[in-house]
């Protein structure tokens, strides 16, 4: 058995300590778990389960079994081998990644584990505790940016600052829900976003999402373009036109700065809050719509009903339910993520520049009253500006400077540039050598193949049968790689 060095287990133990993770690990070998016990009760919390079916129950039973992070099973166990009870897993820990563990380099086993129960890694016993170690911390790393990861996809709300996170699950839990909500934050914090993932993981997503830039909109075309308008309704009106609240029917209307509606026009939008009808300009007709109320301030809409400029009874129908978006100044720890995410998807996914460590630190000092939409101005014109791989404090706005009381620099020394441009190929060969690993994975697996079509002479229906892949799958395979059947 191999054992790490010293050095080393320090260094895997400061990787890992403020991010424990808990593994589930199946043997009936109690010989077998005591040896993994010992080598990864060090890292992370640890539970067991002597054979598949009661590590099954103790998942069933689990009030939040998505707390198992991994899984680690043997394969041959007596009830339920390790393939069959991964397999069972999937429906209920979908994100648990699983590893498995055999004395036997079986076919079945094999491409089993890999087709039909979603194994990430297949490890052959003996287990040699470098090996292991170093899989389960890869593994639990791809578990934790998958997360985040499908986080970030699901609301486009960049972050990892305790109060995102709530921002998040706040989202995820209200959008299922019709009763209006009211969105609260600066100016730039990101409400149109937060307004979006209501839509989108609502029940309504299938159907639009209509915004109304309230802002924007002069008070003698605010309800035109509310409700819409009949041929002759006025002047300019020379047909029907369809509003925005029509447009929304059966989706999500998504009212902008909904504290900037006219006084005189919150009557007309309280009733149709209040009934979901409403009536076009020069139309004597009553109409109905189904739509779901997202509304959105960076006013204070209680100050402004004691003002006499916003209705009493119109905020309380908006604000049944809240959701207040943090300011950038409040969670400046997410600042190196945001401009991460600001210089990729201004690259257009090349190797974007990085800021140098004084730039981040100036950034993280400023305050940013025009928030994140401030900073993503801010990074798109420093990637116009920059001539090399670092943006140094010089390509900054002046006001910003002047407001942390830094001084302007230089543009980096070459020596420096160098330095970033060592690092950022060392980047470029780590994606050379990812995408070498990725064709030779191509190659056995098209290898597999080429010995199941040799053995089960061409029949494809046999081969799924035999290996337990699913038969469309195994012809989307052979179809990647030349070979459809």
């Amino acid at each position: 058995m191999t054992f790490f060095k010293k050095e080393a287990l320090s260094r895997l133990q400061t990787d890992i300590e403020e991010k424990k993770h808990t593994i589930l690990l199946v043997d009936d070998e109690p010989s077998n778990l005591k040896v993994l016990i010992g080598m990864l009760s060090p890292f992370y919390d640890l539970e067991t389960a002597s054979d598949g079916k009661e590590a099954l129950e103790m998942i069933e039973k689990d009030d939040d079994p998505a707390r198992f992070h991994l899984i680690i099973s043997d394969q041959r166990m007596p009830r339920m081998n390790g393939v069959t009870f991964l397999e069972k897993t999937i429906s209920i820990i979908p994100q648990t990644k699983r590893i498995i563990l055999t004395g036997y380099s079986d076919l079945d086993a094999v491409i089993g584990s890999i087709n039909v129960a979603k194994v990430c890694h297949f490890l052959l016993k003996p287990v040699v505790e470098e090996e292991l170690i170093e899989v389960v911390k890869s593994v639990l790393e791809d578990y934790e940016a998958e997360i985040l990861e499908g986080q970030q996809e699901e609301t486009e709300i960049v972050g990892q600052h305790p109060s995102v996170l709530e921002l998040v699950d706040r989202v995820r839990r209200l959008a299922d829900s019709d009763a209006p909500v009211l969105v609260r934050g600066e100016t730039g914090t990101g409400k149109e976003l937060v307004a979006r993932a209501l839509h989108r993981y609502g029940d309504r997503s299938a159907r639009p999402l209509v915004t109304v830039h309230c802002g924007a909109l002069p008070e003698t075309l605010f309800e035109s373009e509310l409700f819409g308008h009949k041929r002759g309704a006025f002047t300019d009106a020379r047909g029907d036109r369809l509003g925005r609240v029509a447009q929304a029917h059966g989706g999500t209307l998504f009212i902008d700065e909904v504290g900037e509606i006219p006084l005189a026009s919150q009557a007309k939008l309280l009733r149709f809050f209040q009934f979901g009808e409403f009536q076009r300009l020069g139309s004597d007709q009553v109409e109905k719509v189904d739509v779901r109320i997202v509304a959105a301030t960076h006013r204070d809409l209680a100050k402004m009903v004691e003002e006499g400029t916003f209705r009493q009874d119109l905020y309380y129908r908006l604000n049944v339910l809240e959701v207040t978006i943090p300011a950038l100044r409040d969670r400046s720890t997410d600042i190196p993520m945001l401009v991460d995410h600001f210089l990729r998807k201004e690259w257009k996914g090349a190797f974007a520049p990085r800021l140098s460590p004084q730039t981040l630190m100036i950034l993280q000092r400023y305050d940013f009253p025009g928030n994140v939409r401030e900073l993503q101005h801010m990074v798109e014109r420093a990637c116009v500006l920059v001539r090399g791989t670092l943006i140094g404090p010089d390509l900054l706005p002046s006001e910003v400077l002047a407001a942390v009381g830094a001084e302007p620099k230089e543009p980096p020394k070459e020596a420096e540039q160098q330095f970033h441009f060592e690092e950022l190929t060392n980047e470029v060969l780590k994606e050379v050598r990812e995408e070498a690993r990725r064709i030779a994975g191509e190659r056995v697996e098209r290898a597999f193949l080429e010995q199941l079509l040799s053995v089960y002479k061409g029949n494809v229906k046999d081969i799924s049968e035999r290996v337990g892949m699913n038969e469309k799958y195994l012809h989307r395979l052979l179809s990647k790689h030349g070979m459809r059947r």
